[in-house]
């Protein structure tokens, strides 16, 4: 989900003097300047309190290994897609560090500037991502230690018409002078988190510097397989040339490289 807004102007623009190509086919990552080092994403993760309560139900008590086994899902689907990057990909870590919204330190407000809407000033509404995803990303901006992760997501049950499943703040990611850097994923199967974990990839794609849609650039997306058109296919796997290309294009080295399990030395017993 883009929060960039772009003036009818400017779209009709790019819609009609940008020559849409036929849709690409899976090409493996590759590396410009060896060696190439996968990058982490250090990610902090808050669960809305409705949807904790409800793992509470699930786990019969304290949800904290139930959501993480959660977790261990999602991610592992999500990092398969993000290794298929250039320059060595990257991956999401959260340490399993998860915590209830109202237990933590985001505090949230009860109204949100609605900059798909005018920048107006709107109640929050708890059937509306939207308002999940302002309200959250308003309160992470008040932190003071705001740049201390890389991105934090709030996992939300699934609610309201909207067919909207996930947001995100496009090209936020080693960006401070930017947005705050956050995402929102709705959770539809309470005991499968990872149901649409290409959803969750999509948005993390925006964060790296996707901040368009697969639609502007190709003709067509047959059997839904590319990860950043604006309605992502369940098996969706294939990052476009140019979702690549504008990914390659941010400057993403804030992002610690991962250390090779053979590099790791332990300590004699």
């Amino acid at each position: 989900m883009i929060f960039k807004l772009l003036s009818p102007w400017l779209l009709f623009w790019v819609s009609c003097t940008a020559q849409k190509s036929p849709p690409p086919e899976f090409v493996g990552p590759v590396c410009d300047k060896p060696p190439c080092t996968r990058r982490v994403i250090k990610v902090k993760m808050y669960i809305e309190d409705s949807l904790w309560d409800r793992m509470v139900r699930e786990a019969r008590g304290d949800p904290t290994e139930l959501i993480g086994k959660q977790m261990d899902i999602i991610f592992s689907r999500v990092n398969k897609h993000l290794k298929n990057l250039d320059n060595g990909g990257f991956k999401v870590d959260f340490a399993r560090d998860v915590v209830k919204l109202n237990r933590s330190e985001i505090v949230l407000e009860d109204t949100y500037v609605d900059r798909i809407n005018g920048n107006k000033t709107t109640k929050v509404d708890p059937t509306n991502i939207f308002s999940h995803t302002f309200t959250f990303q308003e309160a992470v901006q008040k932190l003071p230690d705001r740049y201390s992760t890389d991105l934090r997501i709030l996992f939300i049950p699934e609610r309201g018409p909207d067919p909207t499943l996930a947001t995100s703040e496009e090209t936020c990611i080693c960006n401070p002078d930017w947005f705050g850097c956050i995402a929102v994923f709705s959770i539809r199967f309470i005991d499968n988190w990872g149901h649409h974990q290409a959803v969750f990839a999509h948005e993390i794609g925006h964060a790296l510097g996707m901040d368009l849609h697969d639609d502007q650039f190709y003709t067509s997306n047959p059997n839904d397989q590319l990860l950043m058109w604006s309605g992502i296919g369940f098996r969706a796997f294939i990052w476009s040339p140019e979702a690549k290309r504008r990914i390659n294009n941010q400057d993403n080295s804030c992002l610690a490289k991962e250390i090779p399990s053979s590099n790791i030395v332990f300590p004699d017993d």
